[in-house]
């Protein structure tokens, strides 16, 4: 039996972004709270949270981290560096 994890892979920008969302609803925030506790614009979470490629990465990173996203890198099986 497959054991069920709290892990999603992202693989891009809306994937990331569906993660924010999901995260930021599961502890009641609206958009416009998460901009004013992260300081960055309404605009910026709605972006990301919609998938928009950002050359922002470290906004993004921090918003994750405000959330309670973690990222992690690892290769990917069979792969080395």
């Amino acid at each position: 039996m497959k054991q069920k994890t709290d892990h999603h892979l992202v693989c891009n920008s809306a994937d990331f972004g569906q993660q924010i969302r999901l995260a930021r609803k599961a502890q009641g925030l609206t958009q416009v709270e998460l901009a004013a506790i992260a300081g960055v614009g309404t605009r910026f979470v709605s972006e990301l949270e919609r998938g928009k490629e950002s050359a922002q990465l470290g906004l993004a990173l921090e918003l994750a981290r405000l959330v309670g996203v973690d990222l992690t890198a690892r290769p990917r099986r069979g792969q080395t560096s």
